[in-house]
């Protein structure tokens, strides 16, 4: 138990971590995660992984896969919809790891041997996920001891197995990845004719001088953009316009805000109770049954509350009241629950017990081991007798310092409200303790605050008066015109939400908004959604453009390639005025222009100064002849005519060691790249399509 206990303290998202470790989840949350499309083939499918239809059943096994790992993880009988939804994710990419990576491994018989998985786990060269969940806490140090306790005990607790059995998968998962991406990566090579080509095209600059003319200087009024133009470009460079499904909204929200008649009901409600609170004898149980927020029966030193209440903790008597006040959104009023002397640390040492032959038995036991001490055994030779925390008896049951918080309530709170040198019997949820305080710190007077707390919520009244504005704008807006024109009549903000994918959460800011984009994949561009409650708001959504899976039809990326041919005719104008320059002084003279000089342009520039990125400009002046006026080059945003006034090139083309590091430089590259360019070549051949988002 102390063993599972003390992964538990350490995991964090360790589920989420193990996981993300095990599938390169940097890479696969963005290459497998939102790649849906199309309607079900079945309304029981949540998409497809590698041919394969994965049906809701399916997905929902390995859902209550992770769920249960979760729960045995840390000791929990639920999750909440953020843990839920971290899980469904995982979920999914274990069946990704299925239908994809094993697979794979299959075919290219690559596996992991019962010797291989003996020295990952106990051997000279433990697994990162085995070292990283068994290190010990004191040192700082991967504990091998650790991992055999955990072993030989997990048979006595179900959790600690099940965790167990999917750690060892995801060991065995993370070694067979890594086989896979050494055999990609022993493929790729480098030659010394690559490093000498990269060092040669990298080190040569040029200085020049040029004439520029920006494109918006010509009037887009004297260029015309026909339907067969655009009809034409788009069949040339189709390619550009693959694209997956999406989806932009335009949104209105309503917050459902408290009314000043709600904030001055509820300063009403607390002062009438205010007398009540400032007699009452027990004011922590006054809180419990008054208080939005529940009684907190920690003891604070002075400098740890907020600062209003932190003066009147530390200057005031048991008998006086703080408030009513406004603070935050809430009315509060505040009493001394209790004060005391106590440390901010103590240090003690403890036996946990076996619980198993019942509790009756084992309070006995805890009591014969009281007296024991009492009567002078020494603890560090009872601990090794009776304690099943192996961990802490490597010290003889010591524990060593530690803040109240720091332990469980009831353990920890024995610990510093008794005297030094006391020995105590505690139960917790862990077990029966036989405790001895064995040192203390220095006491100082720390406070228990009693906060009766009343958050200003809106009432049913402020909720329906913001309903019926929402309910308005969904009720008269019968298409998009309409949804622009009486929100704009009423003064309402729409907030755009553009490329929203099917398994996306947010929408224009609200979270947990997975009602809305449902909807708005079962929807039809100039739809109006019914009125949505996400994240405190009222919200009404408007469809503005619906992309599937494929390519994006002409009249969706029509306006965008007119303004490419836009861009385009302008250039080709500014080039024809440009032409047949005898020289650049010229050629500024006649277009009202002036001659500028820019140094250091090569080939690979990919800033130059006063211009910005124009890579056709830095090609051409890379391999132009010095002294010669180019022709005119037409860039993203302007039309240059240029002359290569002096050329800097280095020797390092042919300088070996240069060449030799050039290679190693760029071996190391294609290393660093082999996960990703792997995980993407695996996401093509897979076809991966995710469509949970039509069910979650």
């Amino acid at each position: 138990m102390a063993v599972l206990e003390s992964l538990r303290n350490k995991a964090g998202a360790l589920l989420v971590g193990v996981i993300g470790l095990a599938l390169l989840s940097f890479v696969l949350g963005d290459l497998f995660g939102n790649g849906g499309g199309g309607l079900f083939a079945s309304t029981n499918d949540v998409g497809e992984i590698n041919g394969r239809t994965i049906s809701y059943e399916e997905y929902q096994q390995a859902v209550d896969h992770y769920t249960g790992v979760y729960l045995a993880m840390y000791g929990q009988n639920s999750t909440s919809e953020a843990v839920t939804e971290e899980i469904r994710e995982q979920a999914w990419q274990g069946l990704v790891q299925k239908y994809v990576y094993d697979k794979k491994y299959a075919e290219l018989g690559i596996a992991v041997s019962s010797d291989e998985l003996f020295d990952l786990i106990q051997g000279r060269n433990p697994s990162p996920l085995v070292i990283r969940n068994f290190t010990n806490p004191q040192t700082g140090e991967f504990d091998r001891g650790y991992v055999l306790r955990y072993l030989q005990n997990m048979e006595q607790n179900p959790d600690a197995k099940t965790y167990w059995l999917f750690l060892e998968k995801e060991i065995v998962n993370q070694r067979k990845q890594a086989k896979l991406s050494g055999l990609v990566a022993k493929a790729l090579y480098i030659t010394a004719a690559d490093a000498k080509n990269t060092l040669g095209n990298g080190t040569n600059s040029v200085a020049i001088q040029y004439v520029s003319k920006p494109l918006s200087s010509y009037p887009d009024s004297l260029i015309k953009i026909t339907a067969s133009e655009i009809k034409k470009y788009y069949r040339d460079h189709k390619q550009q316009y693959k694209q997956s499904a999406s989806r932009d909204l335009e949104v209105v929200s309503f917050p459902i805000l408290p009314s000043e008649e709600d904030d001055k009901a509820t300063g009403s409600w607390i002062g009438n109770l205010a007398p009540e609170f400032k007699t009452a004898t027990d004011v922590a149980q006054f809180t419990t049954l008054h208080s939005d927020v529940p009684f907190d029966a920690t003891y604070h030193k002075k400098g740890e509350l907020p600062a209003l209440l932190d003066s009147f903790a530390f200057s005031s008597g048991k008998s006086d009241m703080l408030g009513p006040l406004s603070d935050n959104g809430a009315y509060k009023m505040a009493r001394i629950a209790d004060a005391r002397m106590l440390p901010d640390s103590v240090k003690a040492q403890h036996i946990l017990l076996d619980v198993s032959k019942g509790m009756e038995a084992t309070r006995k036991t805890a009591d014969s081991i009281r007296t024991a001490l009492q009567k002078g055994a020494k603890f560090a030779e009872l601990a090794t007798k009776y304690s099943v925390d192996q961990t802490a008896n490597e010290k003889g049951g010591d524990l060593g310092w530690f803040a109240q918080n720091a332990m469980v309530k009831p353990f920890g709170d024995s610990c510093f409200f008794a005297p030094k040198g006391r020995v105590l019997v505690v139960e917790t949820q862990f077990g029966v303790h036989v405790v001895e305080v064995t040192d203390k710190g220095k006491a100082e007077k720390k406070v228990q605050l009693a906060v009766v707390s009343r958050a200003v919520e809106p009432s049913r009244t402020t909720r329906e008066r913001i309903f019926s504005s929402a309910n308005e704008l969904a009720t008269l807006a019968t298409d998009h015109a309409a949804f622009v024109a009486k929100s704009d009549e009423k003064g309402y903000s729409r907030r755009p939400a553009q490329r929203i994918t099917i398994n996306d959460k947010n929408v224009a800011g609200l979270q947990q908004a997975r009602d809305i984009v449902r909807w708005a994949y079962n929807g039809e561009e100039g739809d109006i959604s019914p009125i949505f409650e996400v994240d405190n708001h009222f919200v009404v959504a408007a469809i503005t453009a619906v992309r599937e899976d494929g390519y994006a039809p002409v009249r969706q990326v029509a306006a965008e390639i007119s303004a490419e041919l836009t861009r385009k005719k302008k250039a080709a104008a500014i080039a024809e005025e440009m032409q047949g320059a005898e020289s650049l002084q010229s050629l500024a003279e006649r277009l009202n222009l002036s001659v500028q000089t820019l140094d250091n342009v090569g080939f690979s520039s990919f800033y130059l100064t006063g211009i910005g990125m124009e890579p056709t400009l830095s090609a051409a002046a890379s391999v132009a002849n010095e002294n010669q006026i180019s022709a005119p080059i037409e860039g993203q945003t302007g039309v240059y005519v240029f002359t290569v006034t002096a050329v800097t090139a280095a020797n390092t083309a042919d300088d070996e060691n240069l060449i030799a590091q050039e290679k190693v430089r760029q071996q190391a590259s294609l290393s660093m790249r082999t996960a990703y360019e792997l995980a993407e070549a695996l996401r093509t051949e897979a076809n991966i399509k995710d469509l949970r988002g039509k069910i979650y």
